[in-house]
């Protein structure tokens, strides 16, 4: 590299050629260069041609055919690729991949090949969470009926962090694309061809938004369950090394995942003059509406002040916890919009983004390593959320607090006095409780100089007579 050169962006751009081996030999490879035409190493076997009759760009085409290899799925949602890298027999290295496509492969599962997830479900538990991942098409509802319902220790297992990137990837990762112009219809029953039947249960917009287009109550009842359910095994703070805890933080982060898609297909609906997307024209715009009311509903009436509880100064101690808290607390926050902010959103926003500025060490990581493989029984490390998600969650915000303390300068006040008390630890974004107890000092002022007001004048009255 050259010295005194400020290498910019733009100098990493790799250019690619294609050039002969040499003079003699005329196989065709790759020609990388970046930083000023300095020549990049890379290894790329598949790219190099056979024969002499090859051509550039047929040698190009062979990085994206399928090899002799069979390639995996690149999705924790696969279920292959869960029981391969969670069943306790796997990890241990004692045992070949096995191919799961379908229910019978799971049924023939051993007890050590079915993911247990550190024993945090049992094996009959297992089975039936990992058929549901061989139904794309139906696994959202399935799987959130399968936490929601049932047994609680169900829901107890969604505190480690192998679920929770499983589940996560289950409910968010859109699937297969439907394009405008297939129109391929069911021939026969059942379908026998894997491509078709892949084909035949694709979605324009993702399963998700499938789901909220077909049936957003049962979807968000499901999750408030869930979240009430957590919340009910609140222990009054943030242990670790509890249950409660790591499940009641992702419950909340699931909450409001699921709430960013329901206004985002609410606002694509009912925007004037713009035709609604493909995959929403039946949506029914009042049930979407009643379900994202609902849990905003319980995220604000529960979640928030049970947070807010946990990290009150007279019983949180650890500066971690803390962090982690007012991480989640920005994040309840997400999808508010300038018409819905008041004292409270801004106050919380502005307190909790002081308070991980001045106590929280971010890495220089885009993301946290929320899928280490250390102990997958245990939550996530560090504050549970990307570090990058929380800078854009505070500067996407930025531009609407401040148009909000401009107009409305009393709660300004009020927020930043509420920044103080956080950031000194001196007391809780709330002042209610020195507000009352101020009150309560005025009025026993008040009735100790009436009290003594009132003995002046019976002494005079006795002292006359």
């Amino acid at each position: 590299m050259e010295d005194g050169y400020i290498w910019l962006p733009s100098d990493a751009t790799l250019k690619w050629a294609v050039k002969p081996v040499s003079e003699e030999n005329k196989t065709l490879q790759y020609h990388v260069t970046a930083f000023r035409g300095h020549l990049q190493e890379y290894v790329d076997p598949s790219a190099v041609a056979k024969n002499d009759n090859k051509n550039a760009f047929s040698s190009f085409l062979s990085l994206f055919s399928k090899s002799k290899v069979a390639r995996s799925k690149l999705s924790c949602a696969d279920p292959t690729n869960i029981v391969n890298s969670c069943g306790d027999k796997f990890i241990k290295g004692k045992a070949k991949p096995v191919s799961v496509k379908n229910e019978d492969d799971i049924l023939h599962l051993t007890n050590e090949e079915l993911p247990t997830f550190g024993g945090v479900l049992t094996p009959a538990d297992s089975e039936r969470f990992l058929q549901f991942f061989t139904v794309p098409y139906l696994r959202i509802p399935l799987i959130l009926d399968f936490f929601a319902n049932g047994d609680p220790g169900r829901l107890v297992a969604l505190k480690t962090k192998s679920l929770q990137l499983i589940v996560d990837a289950a409910l968010f990762e859109p699937g297969m694309w439907k394009p405008s112009d297939f129109i391929e219809q069911v021939t026969e029953i059942p379908i026998v061809n894997e491509a078709k039947l892949q084909n035949m249960l694709s979605t324009p917009l993702g399963t998700l938004f499938n789901e909220i287009a077909k049936s957003p109550d049962v979807l968000v009842c499901c999750i408030i369950k869930m979240l009430e359910r957590a919340v009910d095994m609140d222990v009054g703070r943030y242990v670790a090394t509890s249950s409660s805890g790591p499940l009641i933080l992702y419950t909340s982060r699931l909450a409001v995942r699921v709430e960013g898609f329901l206004k985002y297909a609410l606002k694509k609906c009912t925007t004037a003059g713009q035709p609604r997307p493909r995959g929403l024209e039946f949506m029914e715009t009042w049930k979407v509406e009643k379900a994202m009311k609902d849990l905003r509903k319980t995220l604000d009436e529960r979640v928030i002040p049970m947070l807010e509880y946990w990290i009150d100064p007279i019983r949180c101690k650890s500066v971690d916890a803390s962090n982690l808290v007012h991480a989640h607390l920005i994040y309840l926050f997400k999808n508010y919009t300038y018409e819905e902010f008041d004292y409270r959103s801004i106050s919380v926003l502005l307190t909790s983004q002081v308070y991980l500025s001045i106590n929280h060490r971010f890495s220089n990581k885009a993301y946290d390593d929320l899928a280490d493989s250390s102990d997958p029984s245990r939550p996530p490390p560090s504050i549970q959320i990307a570090q990058s998600e929380i800078f854009d969650i505070i500067q996407g915000k930025r531009y609407h607090i401040l148009q909000y303390i401009k107009n409305n300068p009393e709660d300004a006040d009020a927020a930043m006095e509420a920044v103080v008390r956080v950031a000194t630890g001196t007391g809780t974004r709330k002042s209610f409780v020195l507000e009352s107890v101020h009150k309560m000092c005025i009025f026993f002022f008040v009735k100790t100089q009436l009290f003594l007001t009132l003995t002046q004048e019976l002494k005079e009255l006795i002292r006359s007579s």
